[in-house]
């Protein structure tokens, strides 16, 4: 995962977004889950070669919104005019310390250890295959901190792309009257429905590399759904794994519900069709006797 490979892919999603950015108020949110675990080995080796402790993941995710947010910015810029604005905010999450994943962390992060390696280390790890690594938290996101909420509501606000929640952003805890981060993992597309509902969005557009949320997937039974109601797909989440395409659903989901607004999933390939309507899975409220409406075969 080098970094002209990273910017390749940065490059050729910033122009999938393009015309999006140009025609509506944009809010970015993206993922890191590839860079912070490369941030994470660089750590292990670290701690390895000297002994002393590896930085915590709080502060690895501060570094990959970042350099993430970085890179977009660079690769977005030459679509916009000039007086179009653009900013990376380093966004802190607040989370409850009484979420239930806090006693059971499942969140696998990190390299992979051998079972004699796992046994000295401080941190809770899980098997993992014939290995063994490290698990965190995966806590609900409750608000942005105020000061940032307020930064990106004024930016978004005044027309400013704002690239912010990088990887779900950083996890802190509200304790004495200030925050403290925490090592956990908030699934970024639940940070992208918070901030939405946050900031008064009308839509919440879920990226990925498949071109629409399928039912039967991956089977000779697959099919594509084209629009369906929030209360339809929750029907249907059994189709959908924890693990992929379960938390996109799930906050397609929520944010239809909590903003009365839209939800679309599909390829990043086809943003601006599936903001048209014309790819992608639209979830939006309908009355209760319309029927899902799935792809014909052949037509995705």
């Amino acid at each position: 995962m080098t970094i002209s490979n990273q910017r390749h892919n940065i490059r050729d999603g910033m122009q999938s977004l393009a015309d999006i950015v140009r025609k509506h108020k944009t809010t970015i949110v993206h993922g890191n889950g590839p860079q912070v675990g490369l941030l994470m080995l660089e750590s292990d080796a670290y701690e390895r070669q000297t002994g002393l402790q590896q930085i915590s993941l709080d502060v690895l995710d501060a570094e990959t919104e970042g350099m993430i947010g970085y890179m977009i910015e660079q690769e977005l810029q030459p679509y916009l005019s000039q007086d179009q604005g653009m900013v990376t905010v380093l966004s802190q999450i607040v989370v409850s310390p009484d979420d239930p994943s806090m006693l059971n962390p499942t969140k696998f992060v990190g390299p992979v250890y051998t079972k004699e390696e796992a046994n000295k280390l401080s941190v809770p790890v899980k098997a993992d295959g014939k290995y063994f690594r490290r698990v965190v938290p995966s806590p609900q996101p409750i608000k942005l901190v105020p000061h940032q909420l307020q930064v990106v509501q004024k930016l978004t606000d005044a027309g400013c792309i704002v690239i912010c929640g990088g990887g779900g952003g950083i996890p802190v805890v509200e304790k004495e009257g200030r925050y403290e981060g925490i090592e956990a993992v908030i699934d970024k597309d639940r940070a992208a429905t918070m901030i939405g509902k946050a900031i008064g969005a009308q839509g919440l557009l879920i990226l990925t590399d498949i071109p629409a949320v399928a039912i039967h997937y991956g089977t000779e039974q697959q099919k594509f759904i084209k629009t369906i109601s929030p209360n339809q797909l929750e029907t249907l989440k059994d189709h959908f794994p924890a693990g992929s395409m379960g938390p996109k659903v799930e906050s397609a989901i929520d944010f239809v519900r909590l903003t009365n607004g839209w939800a679309a999933i599909g390829s990043l390939q086809n943003a601006d069709e599936i903001v048209a309507g014309k790819a992608g899975t639209m979830v939006r409220d309908t009355p209760t006797d319309d029927p899902v409406v799935f792809y014909e075969k052949g037509d995705i």
